[in-house]
């Protein structure tokens, strides 16, 4: 309904049908994120510790060695797996409400960063702050949801 609803503000930026996708994919999340608010859902880790990011980083901004990327295998076999898509949308709702939005925007809808800007009233510094932080969350994530459990 949304879509129909916001049919005339669709302007060409992606295809029509991934624009769709990106309205539903976000409809849902903010389902998810109200169940979690009323204490319906379980996250696989509820942090919100900016700092917890900050500490996996060397002070010459390379990774710690215990926090490096773990492989994730092929990447095309991983998009494929039903299980994948499961970690990364409860991920996705553990992520806070801003960096969510920003991230979906960005990532999923296709959007400019100057388009997301104008969109949130954000400056452009903090846009890319706001993405890389949801995407080292969703790394975080993703690894202790998905990874550990095929492994195990």
């Amino acid at each position: 309904m949304s879509a129909i609803e916001k049919n005339e503000s669709f302007a060409g930026r992606s295809g029509y049908e991934t624009w769709v996708f990106g309205i539903l994919k976000y409809k849902i999340l903010d389902a998810m994120r109200m169940q979690k608010r009323h204490g319906r859902w379980q996250p696989l880790e509820d942090e919100d510790d900016d700092d917890a990011i900050d500490r996996q980083f060397q002070q010459n901004g390379r990774w710690q060695e215990s926090a490096r990327p773990s492989s994730w295998g092929e990447p095309e076999a991983a998009f494929e797996t039903e299980h994948f898509w499961q970690v990364f949308d409860a991920c996705m709702i553990a992520l806070p409400d801003n960096a969510a939005r920003v991230f979906s925007l960005r990532e999923l809808m296709g959007l400019s960063t100057d388009d997301i800007c104008k969109e949130l009233g954000i400056k452009e510094n903090n846009c890319w702050v706001i993405l890389h932080r949801a995407r080292l969350r969703l790394r975080a994530c993703i690894e202790q949801g998905w990874l550990k459990e095929e492994t195990a």
